[in-house]
């Protein structure tokens, strides 16, 4: 504490503040900084001692910038001479009455409070005992309370009895200990004080009192410090993670969108291709338009290409599905499966297969009608694609706490006559050595991903009938994963079906 108005912010009304010092510049400054607080916050002060302690006080607060003159003019810096009232210094009642009168003074001439600073000669202090003292310093402590008044009492640390060091150590809530203004840890108001009438820590102990005063005080202040600057960096930290999150949010919806463009513009463009496809073979078979057919070869080659770029936006939108941010809502499982169905069957594609919906009528759950939709999507398109019937049975049962969907078609090969007679299948491979199963497996691994991601299970049975059942289980609430939870659509090779 360099003894600036900054230096007792902590200093509230009714505090008794003790001041050893070691010379009496250091106690003049530290005096002249507490009054001159005190002039500041509009209050009168006094200071009750010697002449001689008051003269060099006044230099520390000219040096301050404070107007002695016209302050002591208006009454409110005052000098009470403590050689006037020698006898009755130490009188609890006396010093009760007169502090009491100056406070009410003080109060009718419109200042904010009282301060006062005790300044005694140590020669005063050698007059009583300890006991008389610590009752002294407790009356002042509860005086100064109730008058809401702010005191001051400074003990040299060269006294001839060192017991008056800790008396003051022990009845004073604040002290000024190497220029700081420190809480005490040491204070014990006068309904807690036990024995300090009784013997004496010495000169060693009252050092080592203020030394451990002046350390927690340091240490408090420290703790204080960084726990602001804590509080500052965890702002900053909290506002930073803010604009983060808003900047990853904002990414996120950038790339939902363009996944959903994506996945609406396969499913558009894929639509058409097959009609085209259909059409231009049969225009390029007509006899009227032979002179026509090196633009039919281009054409085709045009349109080969597009078809291609549908087959890979298509492939493409499988993966991102997987990975669009899920939007559950409370859907009918069955008016889904129809609109997918409609969808299909607006293609327009020449080998068109009939779909026929069973089971049951209403089935309601929590879902993404997105993802939904592109299920039933796949699972229709490759029974139309693989299937020899025109007819696929799609059968919807409620379960309960989940919904199951059996799919069920026909493939497209020559049955065989077993032993008894009765036409079945043999196991069909196709022209780079795979079974059925394996060709399915490969043709539904982005759905079956789709399915687990859903929290469900989709299963492929293959009959000597020929005969083929995609059966789904889907719970009825989609909870969407946790981002780190979800899988990467680039899978390690040997967790993908292969074509090999």
């Amino acid at each position: 504490m360099s003894g600036a108005p900054s230096d007792f912010p902590s200093l509230k009304p009714g505090a008794h503040v003790c001041l050893p010092y070691a010379k009496d510049e250091e106690k003049h400054a530290a005096i002249a900084g507490f009054l001159h607080d005190g002039l500041v916050r509009g209050e009168r002060c006094i200071y009750w001692g010697h002449a001689a302690g008051f003269a060099a006080l006044l230099h520390h607060l000219e040096d301050r910038g404070v107007q002695i003159s016209t302050l002591r003019d208006r009454g409110r810096l005052a000098f009470a001479d403590a050689a006037q009232a020698h006898s009755h210094w130490f009188d609890a009642k006396v010093q009760s009455a007169t502090l009491r009168a100056a406070a009410a003074s003080s109060r009718s001439d419109g200042y904010t409070g009282l301060r006062v600073a005790g300044d005694p000669d140590v020669r005063d202090r050698s007059t009583i005992t300890r006991g008389q003292l610590t009752l002294f310093e407790n009356s002042l402590s509860r005086l100064y309370d109730d008058l809401h008044a702010t005191g001051l009492c400074a003990f040299s640390q060269s006294a001839p009895d060192p017991s008056s060091m800790e008396v003051a150590l022990v009845t004073h809530e604040v002290a000024i200990i190497a220029g700081r203004l420190c809480p005490n840890p040491y204070f014990q108001s006068s309904d807690q004080a036990t024995g300090t009438a009784a013997g004496t820590a010495g000169t060693a102990g009252t050092d080592r009192m203020a030394a451990n005063i002046l350390e927690t005080a340091t240490a408090r202040e420290l703790l204080e410090a960084e726990s602001a600057a804590l509080i500052v960096e965890n702002s900053r930290s909290a506002k930073r993670n803010v604009e983060y999150r808003q900047q990853i949010a904002a990414l996120s919806r950038a790339v939902e969108a363009r996944d959903r463009l994506i996945i609406t513009a396969a499913r558009w463009l894929s639509r058409p291709m097959p009609a085209m496809c259909t059409h231009l073979a049969e225009l390029a078979k007509d006899a009227r338009f032979q002179h026509c057919q090196d633009a039919f070869d281009n054409c085709d080659e045009h349109l080969a290409a597009v078809t291609r770029l549908s087959h890979g936006l298509d492939e493409i939108a499988s993966f991102l599905q997987m990975q669009v941010v899920l939007r559950p809502e409370d859907l009918d499982l069955v008016e889904v499966a129809r609109t997918a169905i409609a969808e299909i069957e607006d293609e327009q594609a020449a080998d068109q297969v009939e779909v026929a919906l069973e089971g049951a009528t209403r089935i309601a759950g929590t879902w993404d009608r997105l993802r939904l939709t592109r299920l039933f999507h796949s699972l229709i398109r490759t029974a139309r694609e693989q299937g020899y019937d025109a007819r696929v049975r799609l059968r919807l049962d409620d379960l309960l706490q989940f919904v199951r969907v059996r799919l069920e078609f026909m493939l497209p090969h020559a049955p065989a006559l077993s032993d008894s007679g009765e036409r079945v299948r043999t196991l069909a491979y196709g022209p780079s050595g795979e079974s059925d199963y394996e060709r399915l497996a490969v043709r539904l691994w982005s759905a079956r991903e789709m399915v687990r991601m859903m929290g469900g299970t989709l299963g492929i049975s293959t009959w000597a009938d020929a005969r083929v059942i995609f059966t789904l289980d889907l719970p009825k609430s989609s909870v969407p994963l946790p981002s780190e939870d979800r899988p990467s659509p680039f899978l390690p090779s040997e967790e993908r079906p292969s074509r090999q």
